[in-house]
């Protein structure tokens, strides 16, 4: 007899191996659920009612592709998991009965619902409805989002990297191009196997992981507690869960719809909660019931700036890329994924409480302030959602008392609204304003604080990680808790209404499983370089001046002594220079200074005069006796100019030299001396006596030139009238000899005229050939007598002619 049970569970096998060989599916026994969720009654209308009384069974289909947290079956053949706890709702909603059918895959469930032989299909993961005009899909069962997993250890890594990484992933979810979007050189490797993937994450093969929150935070749950951890979820791609059923099964979708409208937020955590401790999003699963003006306040302001302090874990710290982590980085991280807002940090060097007391601009929101009446007067505050009491913080010591004593000093930041009261409380206390809580506990653990006020958990965090040995806490009495929540500037009451709804939606046990994650979290590295970069740079500088001012100042004097050397050097080869230049010059040049004293001059200056007078050379310009006493009176006149735009002053007059009176052309011109506030008159001068002299003589010879021109004219015009009358003369005896009316006496006197007067012209053309005596001065005039009758005789003789040839 007792064989039978065992013979009994092997008939079972083979009768479910046959069956499913003959009909292509396995029926399940039954749905295994311990929930006791109660969900409220689902409304049918009495159309529906009457269906589901007709129908009293319905078929649902389902395949091996469902992972073991959303199906599985057990060793009674009976299903497990978020979906047969939901499937158990659905049983008691619509009091009916329900038949699991688990077909070898996807396709041929799908294939039975359309032949009928199937009510329903339950589908696997899927990034949308199928794509399916005979098929109609209800509204998501389960919505589940792409996680980034890595090693507990590495949990600060960022979350977005340019740097080349290795991203594991199964199933090629997420696709390619979302991974590239935070890890653009990542090497992602596929597996198909959700173990393998994480576990590969786990021995250090692979960087990150990126899955569905639900699949991966339960594998997570089962094998991978102290070694991985959810770091980030993302917004897309979704993955859903749908019921499936025939375009024809109208009232069959409407009811599951009404069923699937019935499952709040809090039955849909409640129901995964069962099955995973940690990565539990299904409060998620219906949006929030945002107002239009809100919706639309959301697409008008996509991107907002968190204040962000590094400082103050575990409620607020930032990685290498600034971004926010901590408890406030995954609630920001869950808002952004119940609202679609983006925030984008603002790292303060303090804490993030004193941003309550800034003015509005350039920030929209800061997480985990601490709530007053008084800063309320200045921000708007969100719902607290973290309340903690106050702590002081001491050194750990065998003789350790939980009080304080007089003369201790107690820090205190200056954001606690504490102050006041606690120094009423502890007057013979000497309380001391920090700007940090965080950065206190050191200086209690050096001793040069005696206590520190500061939140539970933040003393915690930093007493267990930092301090776990040395310094200890215990709670403050008399004061209320510390409240924390979102600030926001007084113009923005449209976010803090947003906010609110947000931070209700979210459970508060999950809230604080968040805490308590940050809390226990280890290897988490606060960068304080900020904190304390002012006094190591203080510390640094001081160090440096100390040791390095001798060596400094040494070097500073040895590169003034060679520099000076080499400036006098410069300079000694200038002036050499100048005095070769100036001495090269073959006219003499002096310099003046404003006083009138000739302070320089060349070689030729000296040379210029005797040596008796170059005593009066070298007067004062002013002296009566000095020969440049002129130039002193118009130098006064001259205006200081530029180097590129610098006149030159001429005059000219008589200097005497001790030998005698030399004419020169005098120059002078202002020059200023930088380094000087007087400036100096560069003067010199040209002699120009043999120049004058030779314009002189040439005058002379000019002026001779010119009256001999004068003579010359005049000679030649005499010449001119003496030489035609005579000719005019000879041709009027030829035209009256060429005449016939003139007897021989006459033509022979004519002739003889005629002869008289070429004779007389050519003793006057010999007269004329002679002026080149009367040039070159040769000529001798001699007197000589003159019959005047004869002449008068024959100068009218000689116009008879003309007359006759008139008449």
């Amino acid at each position: 007899m007792k064989f039978l049970p065992y013979f009994f569970l092997l008939c079972c096998g083979l009768w479910s191996t046959i069956s499913f060989a003959d009909e292509d599916y396995i029926e399940y026994r039954g749905i295994s659920s311990n929930n006791r969720v109660t969900l409220d009654p689902v409304r049918l209308s009495n159309k529906e009612l009457r269906w589901l009384a007709s129908k009293k069974n319905l078929v649902i289909a389902v395949h091996k592709s469902q992972t073991a947290t959303l199906l599985h079956t057990d060793s009674q053949q009976q299903v497990r998991g978020i979906n047969a706890d939901y499937l158990n709702l659905l049983k008691r909603a619509l009091n009916i009965k329900l038949t699991l059918r688990e077909y070898a895959d996807h396709q041929k469930a799908m294939d039975a619902l359309e032949e009928g032989e199937v009510d329903i299909v339950l589908s696997h993961l899927v990034t949308s409805p199928p794509l399916n005009n005979d098929i109609a899909a209800t509204k998501p069962l389960i919505i589940t989002f792409p996680a980034l997993v890595t090693t507990l250890h590495d949990s600060m890594r960022p979350l977005t990297s340019p740097k080349p990484v290795n991203i594991a992933r199964v199933a090629n979810y997420p696709p390619d191009e979302v991974i590239h979007q935070s890890f653009p050189k990542a090497t992602i490797i596929s597996f198909t196997n959700l173990y393998q993937a994480l576990a590969s994450v786990s021995a250090g093969h692979n960087d990150y992981f990126i899955g569905s929150n639900i699949i991966t935070s339960s594998m997570i749950s089962r094998y991978f507690t102290h070694s991985l951890n959810v770091v980030k979820y993302y917004n897309s791609p979704r993955q859903y869960n749908f019921f499936l059923t025939r375009k024809e099964s109208v009232i069959l979708n409407e009811v599951l719809n009404r069923f699937v409208d019935a499952l709040t937020n809090e039955v849909r955590y409640e129901v995964s909660q069962n099955w995973l401790d940690t990565g539990n999003l299904a409060f998620l699963n219906k949006p929030l019931e945002l107002t239009e003006h809100e919706k639309q306040w959301i697409k008008q302001h996509p991107n907002l700036k968190v204040l962000e302090n590094p400082y103050s874990p575990p409620y607020s710290m930032t990685d290498e890329n600034g971004s926010v982590r901590g408890v406030m980085g995954d609630i920001l991280n869950i808002i952004t994924l119940q609202t679609g807002l983006n925030f984008s940090p603002i790292t303060v060097s303090h804490n993030i409480h004193a941003g309550t007391q800034l003015s509005p601009g350039g920030w929209d929101i800061i997480p985990g302030a601490i709530y007053s009446e008084d800063r309320e007067n200045n921000v708007l505050f969100a719902e607290a959602f973290i309340t903690t009491p106050y702590v002081f913080v001491m050194q750990k010591a065998p003789d350790s008392e939980q009080t304080l004593k007089k003369g201790m000093k107690v820090a205190i930041p200056y954001y606690y609204e504490l102050h006041s009261q606690l120094k009423e409380m502890y007057p013979e206390v000497e309380w001391i304003q920090v700007d940090n809580a965080s950065a206190a506990f050191h200086k209690v653990k050096e001793g040069e604080l005696d206590a520190l006020v500061a939140t539970q958990l933040n003393s915690r965090y930093m007493i267990d990680h930092y301090y776990p040995n040395e310094l200890y806490h215990f709670l403050i009495p008399g004061v209320p808790n510390a409240s924390l929540s979102f600030a926001f500037p007084r113009g923005e009451p449209e976010l803090k209404d947003i906010i609110n709804k947000a931070l209700n939606a979210i459970p508060p046990s999950e809230v604080l499983r968040l805490t308590e994650k940050w809390i226990k979290m280890p290897n988490v590295t606060i960068d304080t370089w900020d904190l304390y970069s002012e006094q190591f740079y203080i510390v640094t500088t001081l160090s440096v001046l100390l040791v390095g001012s001798s060596l400094l100042w040494g070097f500073y004097l040895l590169r003034s002594v060679r520099r000076r050397k080499v400036i006098q050097g410069d300079l000694e080869n200038q002036i050499s220079f100048r005095k070769a230049l100036s001495d090269s010059l073959p006219n003499p040049t002096y310099v003046v200074n404003w006083q009138g004293n000739v302070i320089s001059h060349n070689s030729a200056f000296e040379h210029y005069f005797t040596a008796d007078y170059y005593k009066n050379a070298m007067l004062p310009l002013e002296n009566s006796d000095s020969p440049f006493k002129d130039v002193f009176s118009n130098a006064h006149e001259v205006t200081a100019e530029t180097k590129e735009n610098r006149t030159i002053y001429t005059q000219v007059f008589e200097i005497d030299n001790g030998i005698e009176k030399r004419c020169i052309n005098h120059w002078h011109t202002l020059c200023n001396l930088p380094a000087s506030d007087n400036a100096v008159y560069i003067c010199g001068w040209q002699d120009i006596t043999e120049t004058r002299d030779l314009i002189n003589a040439l005058e002379v010879e000019k002026n001779k030139a010119i009256k001999a021109t004068v003579a010359k004219s005049q000679f030649l015009a005499t010449m001119s009238h003496e030489i035609r009358t005579p000719i005019s003369s000879i041709m009027g005896f030829l035209e009256l000899l060429s005449g016939s009316g003139l007897s021989k006496e006459q033509r022979v006197e004519a002739i003889s005229l005629a002869y008289a007067t070429g004779q007389s012209l050519l003793g006057l053309i010999g007269e004329i050939l002679d002026v080149d005596k009367i040039e070159s001065g040769n000529y001798q005039l001699q007197p000589q007598w003159v019959d005047i009758p004869t002449l008068v005789q024959n100068t009218c003789h000689s116009f008879g002619a003309i007359a006759a040839s008139k008449s």
